[in-house]
Protein backbone atom coordinates (compact mmCIF):
# COMPACT_ATOMS: atom_id res chain seq x y z
CA UNK A 1 0.00 0.00 0.00
CA UNK A 2 2.49 2.23 1.10
CA UNK A 3 4.32 1.54 -2.80
CA UNK A 4 1.29 2.50 -4.85
CA UNK A 5 0.80 5.88 -2.44
CA UNK A 6 3.99 6.71 -3.32
CA UNK A 7 3.23 5.80 -6.86
CA UNK A 8 0.58 7.93 -7.29
CA UNK A 9 2.26 11.16 -5.14
CA UNK A 10 4.58 11.05 -8.55
CA UNK A 11 2.29 9.58 -11.16
CA UNK A 12 -0.51 11.38 -9.89
CA UNK A 13 -2.80 9.15 -11.64
CA UNK A 14 -4.03 5.87 -9.21
CA UNK A 15 -4.81 3.74 -11.94
CA UNK A 16 -1.08 4.35 -13.16
CA UNK A 17 -0.01 3.53 -9.68
CA UNK A 18 -2.00 0.27 -9.27
CA UNK A 19 -0.44 -0.48 -12.53
CA UNK A 20 2.82 -0.32 -11.45
CA UNK A 21 2.33 -1.42 -8.27
CA UNK A 22 1.28 -4.77 -10.08
CA UNK A 23 4.98 -5.75 -11.27
CA UNK A 24 5.73 -6.19 -7.38
CA UNK A 25 3.96 -9.44 -7.30
CA UNK A 26 4.16 -10.69 -10.66
CA UNK A 27 7.90 -10.46 -10.44
CA UNK A 28 7.92 -11.75 -7.21
CA UNK A 29 6.00 -14.82 -8.85
CA UNK A 30 8.55 -14.65 -11.44
CA UNK A 31 11.24 -14.88 -8.89
CA UNK A 32 10.09 -17.79 -6.53
CA UNK A 33 9.12 -19.56 -9.51
CA UNK A 34 13.23 -19.56 -10.47
CA UNK A 35 13.74 -20.01 -6.70
CA UNK A 36 11.88 -23.47 -6.79
CA UNK A 37 13.39 -24.43 -10.24
CA UNK A 38 17.00 -23.69 -9.59
CA UNK A 39 16.74 -24.97 -5.89
CA UNK A 40 17.90 -21.70 -4.71
CA UNK A 41 17.74 -21.18 -0.86
CA UNK A 42 15.06 -18.39 0.32
CA UNK A 43 17.40 -16.77 3.28
CA UNK A 44 17.34 -13.32 4.32
CA UNK A 45 20.38 -12.64 2.65
CA UNK A 46 18.84 -13.25 -0.92
CA UNK A 47 15.37 -12.06 -0.23
CA UNK A 48 16.49 -8.90 1.67
CA UNK A 49 19.02 -7.87 -1.39
CA UNK A 50 15.40 -7.47 -3.51
CA UNK A 51 14.69 -3.73 -4.07
CA UNK A 52 11.13 -2.72 -5.07
CA UNK A 53 12.46 0.55 -6.59
CA UNK A 54 14.60 -1.06 -8.77
CA UNK A 55 12.20 -3.86 -9.61
CA UNK A 56 9.32 -1.58 -10.63
CA UNK A 57 11.87 1.33 -12.29
CA UNK A 58 11.13 0.11 -15.44
CA UNK A 59 7.59 -0.26 -15.18
CA UNK A 60 7.29 3.46 -14.18
CA UNK A 61 9.36 4.51 -17.06
CA UNK A 62 7.18 2.83 -19.58
CA UNK A 63 3.85 4.03 -17.84
CA UNK A 64 5.43 7.40 -17.59
CA UNK A 65 5.88 8.01 -21.28
CA UNK A 66 2.60 6.38 -22.00
CA UNK A 67 0.24 8.58 -19.58
CA UNK A 68 2.34 10.93 -21.17
CA UNK A 69 1.52 10.80 -24.57
CA UNK A 70 -2.13 9.86 -24.37
CA UNK A 71 -2.70 13.10 -22.79
CA UNK A 72 -1.07 15.04 -25.54
CA UNK A 73 -2.91 13.38 -28.16
CA UNK A 74 -6.08 13.23 -26.15
CA UNK A 75 -5.23 17.38 -25.93
CA UNK A 76 -3.93 17.24 -29.44
CA UNK A 77 -7.59 15.56 -30.70
CA UNK A 78 -9.54 17.07 -27.66
CA UNK A 79 -12.11 14.51 -26.89
CA UNK A 80 -11.37 11.17 -26.03
CA UNK A 81 -9.30 9.12 -27.44
CA UNK A 82 -10.46 5.49 -29.29
CA UNK A 83 -9.20 2.29 -27.82
CA UNK A 84 -7.53 2.18 -31.23
CA UNK A 85 -5.62 5.47 -31.12
CA UNK A 86 -4.90 4.56 -26.99
CA UNK A 87 -3.39 1.64 -28.26
CA UNK A 88 -1.56 3.23 -31.53
CA UNK A 89 -0.08 5.59 -28.97
CA UNK A 90 1.06 3.14 -26.12
CA UNK A 91 2.48 0.99 -28.85
CA UNK A 92 4.59 4.26 -29.94
CA UNK A 93 5.24 5.50 -26.46
CA UNK A 94 6.16 1.76 -25.08
CA UNK A 95 8.83 1.28 -28.56
CA UNK A 96 9.75 5.07 -27.85
CA UNK A 97 10.96 4.16 -23.74
CA UNK A 98 11.85 0.47 -24.15
CA UNK A 99 15.49 0.32 -25.37
CA UNK A 100 16.28 2.65 -22.77
CA UNK A 101 14.43 0.75 -20.05
CA UNK A 102 16.54 -2.44 -21.40
CA UNK A 103 20.14 -1.12 -21.54
CA UNK A 104 19.23 -0.08 -17.68
CA UNK A 105 18.11 -3.07 -16.67
CA UNK A 106 20.80 -5.45 -18.43
CA UNK A 107 23.40 -2.81 -16.93
CA UNK A 108 21.95 -3.28 -13.10
CA UNK A 109 22.18 -7.64 -14.28
CA UNK A 110 25.59 -7.85 -15.74
CA UNK A 111 26.64 -5.52 -12.53
CA UNK A 112 25.68 -9.32 -10.58
CA UNK A 113 27.15 -11.59 -12.81
CA UNK A 114 30.61 -11.25 -10.95
CA UNK A 115 28.57 -12.91 -8.16
CA UNK A 116 28.53 -15.86 -10.00
CA UNK A 117 32.31 -16.65 -10.42
CA UNK A 118 32.53 -16.55 -6.40
CA UNK A 119 33.63 -19.85 -4.81
CA UNK A 120 33.39 -21.44 -1.84
CA UNK A 121 31.96 -19.66 1.42
CA UNK A 122 31.61 -16.83 -0.56
CA UNK A 123 29.74 -18.35 -3.35
CA UNK A 124 27.28 -20.25 -0.99
CA UNK A 125 26.52 -16.70 0.53
CA UNK A 126 25.68 -14.90 -2.26
CA UNK A 127 24.79 -16.84 -5.12
CA UNK A 128 21.41 -17.16 -3.68
CA UNK A 129 21.40 -13.43 -3.49
CA UNK A 130 22.53 -12.85 -7.05
CA UNK A 131 20.08 -14.93 -8.41
CA UNK A 132 17.50 -13.98 -6.75
CA UNK A 133 17.96 -10.18 -8.11
CA UNK A 134 18.88 -11.10 -11.52
CA UNK A 135 15.42 -13.44 -11.84
CA UNK A 136 13.68 -10.29 -10.32
CA UNK A 137 14.96 -7.81 -12.90
CA UNK A 138 14.30 -10.47 -15.97
CA UNK A 139 11.01 -10.64 -14.80
CA UNK A 140 9.93 -7.32 -14.10
CA UNK A 141 11.88 -6.44 -17.23
CA UNK A 142 10.01 -8.62 -19.30
CA UNK A 143 6.54 -7.59 -17.31
CA UNK A 144 7.56 -4.17 -18.10
CA UNK A 145 7.86 -4.27 -21.79
CA UNK A 146 4.55 -6.79 -22.34
CA UNK A 147 2.17 -6.61 -19.34
CA UNK A 148 2.61 -3.03 -18.61
CA UNK A 149 1.78 -1.31 -21.65
CA UNK A 150 -1.55 -3.61 -22.08
CA UNK A 151 -2.51 -2.73 -18.59
CA UNK A 152 -1.79 1.02 -19.78
CA UNK A 153 -3.77 0.82 -22.83
CA UNK A 154 -6.32 -1.02 -21.73
CA UNK A 155 -7.40 1.02 -18.30
CA UNK A 156 -5.89 4.23 -18.50
CA UNK A 157 -8.10 6.81 -20.98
Amino acid sequence: ILVIVILFLFLGNIRAAVITATVIPLSMLFTFTGMVNYKVSANLMSLGALDFGIIIDGAVVIVENCVRRLAHAQAHHGRPLTRAERFHEVFLASKESRRALLFGQLIIMVVYLPIFALTGVEGKMFHPMAFTVVAALVGAMTLSVTFIPAAVALFIG
